[in-house]
């Protein structure tokens, strides 16, 4: 199945809700991944919404962790090689489940605003800025799903994905 997954992920064809949402269907800063995302995907680069958060803290190395004052949320940090992948969960340390995932990748290289923008509802909140001096940036808010942007250097109005936010 992972094989037919990934077949169809560089063919570049949407998934659709009846796929099995493999681990491997929303990973990377891709078009083909805000698309298994805005799908119904709840998988992002490996962190499935729901699912335990030992699943995540078995598969990378050992995090960054913190937690909220009362102890009802945790945080996860994981350095990978693509970027910073942060999990929240609830219930106790290192046995919650899984509640928000959030990936920053190492640069804006991903699709462009524009594309992710026609791939989103016509209710998400689409925000860009252009500006010569603090630079270019840009974001979609989809329901539960987050999508930021931004360019290399303010000269550059080309802005792209790099930051997905996934919540449930």
């Amino acid at each position: 199945m992972k094989k037919l997954i990934t077949a169809v992920l560089v063919s570049g064809l949407a998934l659709t809700v009846a796929s099995t949402g493999s681990v491997d269907a929303a990973s990377g800063n891709s078009i083909q991944n805000v698309k298994a995302l805005q799908h119904g995907d709840t998988t992002l680069e490996g962190a499935k919404l729901g699912a335990s958060v030992q699943s995540v803290l078995k598969n990378n190395q050992k995090p960054v962790y913190s937690h909220r004052p009362d102890g009802k949320e945790h945080y996860y940090e994981f350095k990978k090689n693509n970027g910073v992948l942060v999990v929240t969960a609830n219930g106790k340390k290192d046995e919650g489940k899984i509640t928000r995932v959030s990936m920053s990748y190492n640069a804006p290289d991903g699709p462009t605003y524009k594309d992710v923008k026609h791939q989103v509802s016509k209710n998400a909140v689409t925000r860009e800025h252009y500006n010569k001096v603090t630079g270019n940036f840009g974001y979609v808010q989809d329901n539960k799903l987050s999508y930021q942007f931004s360019s290399s250097s303010p000269s550059d109005k080309n802005i792209k994905l790099y930051r997905i936010d996934l919540a449930e």
